[in-house]
């Protein structure tokens, strides 16, 4: 039985405009990824991070493994070393070099403890040092199941029903440290080789929010009780390869759900405000905040204090089968080679 609705086609020149509409934003998202992105190898600061944060992720990856062996990505371990030391040249010390080197160490101790001390890579190590330590951590760590279970010990799937969006807000400014550690929430979102890519640019001043705001269309009716408005982006300099170009979407989304959590745990309301846009107007709203060229916009999240009481869409979901597909049939392999 086809599932094609029974709409007619709009006529041909009208398909052609939406064509060409669908093409220019397509090129414009294009051409940012392809100036912003290391496709073509490392040319600024966040690029150079970037590669940094996937090596030194592929260390920490290699050490957590139950069957982890000395020796294991020893040449990822000396282009982290070789990109640490340009790092340091170009842009100097700063956390990105603190984790790094800690992560180096942790390395070369399992190595050392597993009777492959790495003289070489460690002499390299060492030329990087300059006895400064800020508490920050690299490496791998061992916790157990209890101590797991015991911090995340909360009914979280009453905790997620118990999360609405929110379209009525009561009066008074959003406490500053409540945002601080929404924020904080949603740092601990899984990324990508733990790049890290995601900020939340925030307003809560009344004008400077209500400018921004102004630039989305999903806000009416509610949008002036607003406590602050979040744009959350995802920056394009971390990404490399045209298989990665979706990656910030996937990374943002993530982040943005994590940081409705955290708002909520804070006692706050939230709802999402799409960022489903133009060209036109993606550049109008970097024009307004400084929001670089080299951020993808992800989506933007309005919030403030709770009233005593409010209504609420009940936002019924749809039947669990429609969203979970557990052990579903894999289709037949076709006939081996040979």
């Amino acid at each position: 039985m086809s599932r094609e609705l029974p709409e007619p086609a709009p006529p041909i020149a009208a398909r052609l405009r939406k064509a060409a509409e669908l093409a220019a934003n397509m090129l414009y998202d294009g051409r940012r990824y392809w100036r912003h992105s290391f496709t073509c190898g490392a040319r600024g600061k966040e690029n150079l991070r970037a590669r940094i944060a996937i090596g030194l992720h592929f260390l920490e990856y290699g050490l957590s493994l139950a069957g982890a062996q000395p020796g294991h990505g020893l040449d990822k371990a000396r282009q982290l070393a070789v990109d640490l030391g340009t790092y340091i040249d170009r842009c100097g010390r700063d956390a990105t070099v603190e984790i790094a080197l800690k992560t180096l160490a942790a390395y070369l101790a399992f190595n050392a403890a597993g009777g492959s001390p790495l003289p070489d890579l460690a002499a390299q190590v060492e030329t990087l040092r300059d006895g400064g330590d800020s508490g920050l951590r690299g490496g791998s760590e061992e916790v157990t199941a209890g101590e797991i279970r015991a911090r995340g010990q909360i009914d979280f799937l009453a905790f997620a029903e118990a999360r609405h969006s929110i379209r009525q807000f009561g009066p008074g400014p959003v406490d500053p440290e409540k945002i601080a550690r929404a924020v904080r929430v949603a740092q601990q979102s899984p990324s990508s080789c733990n790049r890290q890519t995601c900020r939340a640019w925030i307003w809560t001043d009344p004008l400077p929010m209500q400018r921004v705001i102004a630039l989305q269309n999903g806000n009416r009716g509610f949008g002036d009780q607003l406590g602050g408005v979040a744009v959350v982006t995802s920056d394009l300099a971390h990404w490399e390869t045209a298989a990665e170009r979706y990656q910030g979407w996937v990374d943002g989304g993530m982040f943005a759900m994590s940081l409705a959590y955290g708002f909520h745990a804070e006692g706050l309301g939230a709802v999402m405000l799409n960022w489903s846009v133009t060209r036109q107007r993606d550049r109008e709203l970097r024009a307004l905040t400084g929001i670089p060229d080299s951020s993808l916009v992800i989506t933007m999240i309005g919030f403030g204090n709770l009233p005593e009481r409010l209504t609420v869409p009940v936002s019924q979901r749809k039947p669990l089968d429609l969203a979970l597909a557990l052990n579903a049939p894999l289709k037949r392999e076709g006939r081996a080679a040979g």
